[in-house]
């Protein structure tokens, strides 16, 4: 077995060592250094972006649940009433129109990414409505991505006519949310969704020939051990989806309350996670995926592995993500777009969102303009957690990484710092050393 293969053994002592709260670092600097700012700013780099030629990646967020699964982190809205999804829609169209009238032609679009929240809680009708908008105000390139997270609950039940609506769309990949097939698990998180409905929501994208199918895991949940995500692990390894993205559980009750609501003794210790974490990696290596940063797998040939090897990989909101735009916007309430260095993020209360988009306003609540040194631990950043490398002269002025290399994390390589098979599995601590603005009592810990 190759070394990177090996099934790493880590002492407690220093396993509790490097457990500790680090960003994921999604962007940098992170978001609780986000500060107000207003309209206006916003405008400002609109219409520098105007003035170049620069391709652009969407993200649209559909924050509606019709439960909360208790593991969850991301933008909620819990909803039942189809008229307050409608009103919501309404609004964010009313938003992207605002925003691309900023621009004196319609921009070219690689990406294109529906998160939530759950977007397939949209009805057909809604989607053809989003996509028009869409394809008015900005140019889908023809080899565009045009991706969304799927809840398979909410498209199981109709034979798959969301599917075949989304595939006539445009969309080209498509990513399933499992966490675990374990029923016990599901239980425990009120994720209560058979193995029968993933497998059978997975072979129909495969039957319409989406391009892509991604599968997202989680694994720290409670009553989760190595043995018995062995079983979820086979099992989709047998299907052979294109990417797998298998997650740390982030709790962060202090942010997410609904999270109090799984018992901390159910919960798998910081020994036994880890050990989940790493047999499952070795596993789907085995079976034929790279790893890909944190906490990514692709199969050799998907884009995604060979934006990897040709280090063109970069991180964003989304997480890993294949280089196609480096600025994105963010539209729907609390989404957060990256335009001419500078992070700008929607209201994140829905009804303020609303009003803010009825009165004719870019609801934009807070942001950050990088300075010239966040651009380059910006840079670095994302060089560590995408390539496992550090250029000695470029970035080696901008933290003491001796401390690293002493605890086994960090090896020399001419010109380079290179993560150890042991520093890969802790990226987010060697990050950490280029962060400026480090302030642990916001993010979840390492393991």
């Amino acid at each position: 077995m190759k070394k990177h293969l090996d099934l790493i053994q880590v002492d407690p002592l220093w396993l509790q060592q490097w457990n500790r709260p680090v960003p994921r670092y999604t962007s940098y600097p992170t978001a609780p250094q986000f500060h107000p700012i207003d309209e206006r700013q916003v405008e400002e780099k609109l219409a520098a972006f105007d003035r170049t030629v620069k391709p652009l990646s969407l993200y649209i967020h559909i924050p509606f649940c019709k439960t909360m699964c208790l593991f969850c982190g991301c933008s909620v809205v819990l909803n039942r009433n189809p008229a307050r999804q409608a009103t919501y829609l309404h609004h964010l169209l009313k938003e992207i129109e605002r925003v691309a009238s900023q621009f004196t032609s319609r921009r070219t679009v690689t990406q294109l990414h529906l998160g939530g929240g759950t977007p397939t809680s949209l009805t057909e009708e809604e989607f053809e409505q989003l996509m028009q908008v869409i394809h008015k105000h900005f140019a889908l390139a023809p080899d565009a991505e045009i991706s969304i997270e799927i809840d398979p609950r909410t498209v199981y039940t109709d034979e798959g006519r969301k599917l075949v609506a989304l595939k006539q769309l445009g969309f080209n990949r498509v990513s399933f949310g499992v966490q675990d097939l374990d029923p016990l698990v599901q239980e425990a998180v009120r994720r209560r969704q058979s193995e029968e409905m993933t497998v059978a929501t997975y072979y129909k994208a495969r039957e319409l020939g989406f391009q892509g199918i991604n599968i997202d895991l989680i694994y720290g949940l409670p009553h989760q051990t190595a043995e018995r995500f062995a079983k979820t692990a086979t099992r989709l390894l047998e299907l052979k989806p294109d990417r797998i993205a298998f997650y740390s559980y982030a709790k962060i009750p202090w942010l997410k309350e609904h999270q109090k609501a799984i018992p901390e003794e159910t919960l798998p210790s910081t020994e036994e996670k880890f050990r989940i974490y790493v047999e499952a990696r070795a596993r789907f290596m085995q079976g034929g995926y790279a790893a890909i940063g944190m906490d990514h797998f692709a199969l050799i040939d998907d884009p995604m592995a060979k934006a990897y090897s040709s280090q063109k990989l970069t991180r964003n909101f989304q997480g890993y993500s294949v280089q196609l735009a480096e600025d994105m916007l963010g539209f729907g309430v609390t989404s957060i777009g990256f335009l001419e260095n500078c992070y700008f993020q929607n209201i994140k209360e829905l009804e303020a969102y609303q009003m803010e988009v009825a009165s004719g306003h870019i609801p934009v609540q807070r942001g950050y303009v990088l300075k010239e040194a966040d651009i380059l631990r910006r840079e670095a950043i994302q060089s560590v957690m995408c390539h496992f490398e550090i250029d000695k002269k470029k970035f080696g002025h901008l933290a003491d990484l001796e401390p690293l290399k002493a605890e086994g994390l960090l090896e020399e390589s001419g010109d380079k710092w290179i993560a150890t098979p042991l520093g890969r599995l802790f990226i987010r601590l060697i990050a950490s050393a280029f962060d400026a603005y480090l302030d642990r009592g916001h993010f979840s810990r390492a393991v």
